[in-house]
């Protein structure tokens, strides 16, 4: 258990029944929570200082008083969280009558990384700048000669040669190197397994016997990975279909892959297809070919009707401005938002929010173009959400779980991405795609959203099973290809150990849980339940109409769905994350429905094509990993 600190007599913290007062029990968790505040006030007061270095004129974003403030906030944030739930965790919840001090103690007093001790966690820390620098050092020599170019590093330079290159022998070279490079001397493994030793003490703290419930902390479910896997069932059919369709053109592109008709797929080329999603020149075949068919270019009208990233920003807010929700001040523009130096932002170029209440401030991506359009709304959702649960109590002024908040920004980026939005901008000239086009988009949303899914989920269950026992040491290698085969139709290039360790970059990224693949995972499926209800609600999806159909619906300006957005926001975690999303949808579970129905035409046109062509759905990969 860990000891108290900060400095409110515990004998106030015991229960009533030893003669004190329910009412000064209950003062007396307040004061702990009050203090803790204002703790916290001082991490605001330095997140608004780093805003302030960075955007100040002359001044290098990535200076050492940038480094050092960041450091600080994520020192202090740890001591205040750790200080807190040590106190909290010898509270007797069932002695307090307020619910909402209850919650607010509930969550508080349970942590993840934050609740090991010192020394641990800044072990944890250091194995994550390992783990960090696995995907975005520059360790890798592909053709063990790096002395002409330099190494490089997974992302974003052997991700982009990857995206680009036509041979696939260069896929199956860049594909063993990164695993060579990281896992010499068995260092990207033990670097896991040290990790995982880690989380399973952090689990003890909570009084957790099974690890994993810890890493579910705040989805409070029994069994969460099972709801999961339920819904990777649920769109299993649709998946399927366009694994049948993509493994064909595989085997067009890629003879030397020695794809099987009802084979699984090579990994180095399932992640050639996911970086390619967006890519003008994929090696895969969209549904209709020609130049009439082809997604019309929005990039020259963008930059003559929005002009500049300024213009997109206050659009964006535009958006939920119409929908009810809180309008942007011209002070937000003057003072709190700015933009980021063109060299600052890297190859994903991602906006930032800073939360320092009583302001929320942004920096935003200096890139014009349709994708950081429909990013930026996305950003404004954040904002939004900020905005709303800043009123809450210290500790509920936050999302009711991992991935929720990002699930609501999924919907409006969603919806900011339509031809009928794209016309309401005036840079589209019809509210409408031609039926061609329409199931063109759709396939490269499918490839996007449909391939990533699966892989959070494998991802997710892989770390899961590892800590909770079920997979040992000398099993990963296999066990995880087990997981592609079953989850994902994907094998290794070639023949495998147990002794390698092959698990791919996005795995690794997802170990921190502030960019886990289970919060990935809910932000997907949990953005398109939404976007259902938000379509229905507006009017703009009706069920069987060809004219309003799920996958061109912009609820703009309807305050039906901004209701339903603001009464969520509003709650931040005081309630269950069931009941929050209950309010949107209805429902209570995690579904695919939201993902079917969108899918809708791409699934009914996948299965008479690869009917037509005589290929069958579903797969069976070859046993290319051997146990030792």
């Amino acid at each position: 258990m860990r000891l108290p600190f900060l400095g409110v007599s515990l004998i106030l913290l015991l229960p009533v029944t030893f003669g004190i007062g329910q009412s000064s029990y209950e003062l007396a968790t307040k004061q702990i929570l009050d203090r803790a505040k204002d703790r916290m006030r001082h991490v605001w007061s330095l997140n608004r200082r780093i805003f302030v270095q960075l955007t100040a004129k002359g001044k290098s974003p990535l200076g050492g008083q940038v480094l050092n403030s960041k450091l600080e906030v994520e020192a202090e944030t740890y001591r205040l969280f750790y200080d807190l739930a040590g106190n909290l965790s010898v509270v007797s919840v069932a002695e307090l009558n307020d619910p909402l001090l209850r919650r607010r103690v509930q969550r508080m007093a349970k942590l993840q990384l934050q609740g090991l001790r010192p020394k641990d966690y800044e072990q944890a820390k250091d194995l994550l700048r390992q783990i960090h620098n696995f995907v975005n050092g520059p360790l890798v020599c592909p053709y063990e000669d790096c002395s002409a170019r330099g190494s490089l590093a997974m992302y974003p330079q052997i991700m982009n040669k990857n995206m680009h290159t036509k041979l696939y022998e260069d896929l199956v070279i860049n594909w063993k190197a990164w695993r060579r490079a990281i896992n010499e001397k068995d260092v990207a493994k033990n670097t896991f397994i040290g990790y995982v030793r880690l989380l399973r003490i952090a689990a003890t703290y909570n009084g957790h016997v099974t690890p994993s419930r810890t890493w579910y902390l705040n989805y409070d479910t029994e069994n969460f990975q099972a709801e999961m896997e339920a819904v990777v069932w649920e769109i299993m059919p649709l998946y399927r279909e366009l694994h049948a369709y993509l493994r064909r053109e595989v085997q067009a592109a890629y003879p030397k892959a020695d794809t099987k008709s009802d084979g699984a797929i090579s990994a180095p080329i399932m992640d050639q297809i996911l970086s390619q999603d967006w890519y003008p020149h994929q090696f895969f075949r969209t549904p209709h070919q020609g130049r009439q068919h082809q997604l019309p270019s929005v990039h020259r009208r963008l930059e003559e009707v929005l002009v500049t990233p300024v213009k997109i920003n206050r659009k964006a807010a535009e958006f939920f401005e119409s929908l009810g929700l809180m309008v942007m001040p011209n002070i937000f523009y003057d003072r709190f938002s700015r933009r980021m130096n063109d060299e600052e932002g890297g190859a994903e170029c991602k906006s930032q929010v800073y939360y320092f209440p009583p302001d929320v401030a942004l920096r935003y991506c200096p890139k014009l173009d349709y994708k950081k359009m429909m990013q930026i709304h996305g950003t404004m959702a954040e904002l939004q959400y900020h905005l709303y649960k800043m009123q809450l109590p210290f500790g509920l002024d936050t999302e009711p779980c991992p991935g929720f908040g990002a699930a609501i920004a999924e919907t409006v980026i969603l919806a900011s991405g339509t031809p009928r939005h794209l016309h309401r901008l005036h840079i589209l000239l019809n509210d409408s795609l031609t039926e061609e086009q329409s199931l063109n988009r759709l396939f490269r949303m499918g490839v996007h959203t449909l391939i990533a899914v699966p892989q959070y989920f494998i991802n997710d269950k892989f770390l899961v099973d590892v800590m909770d026992g079920r997979i040992g040491v000398k099993d990963y290698n296999c066990a995880y290809w087990g997981l592609q085969d079953k989850f994902a139709g994907v094998q290794p290039p070639l023949q495998r150990l147990n002794k390698d360790f092959d698990v791919d970059f996005k795995f690794y990224r997802g170990l921190n849980p502030e960019t886990s693949n289970t919060k990935k995972f809910l932000a997907e499926i949990l953005g398109f339940q939404f976007y259902r209800s938000f379509c229905l609600a507006s009017g703009q999806y009706k069920p069987g109409d060809p004219n309003f159909p799920l996958h061109n619906c912009d609820f703009y300006d309807s305050k039906e769905a901004g209701k339903k957005i603001r009464d969520m926001m509003q709650l931040g975690a005081t309630r269950h994350w069931r009941d929050v999303m209950e309010i949107a949808t209805g429902e209570r579970k995690l579904s695919g429905r939201g993902i079917l129905e969108y899918f809708a035409p791409l699934f009914t046109w996948l299965k008479e094509r690869n009917k037509q062509l005589d290929i069958e759905p579903g797969w069976d990969a070859d046993e290319l990993c051997r146990r030792d």
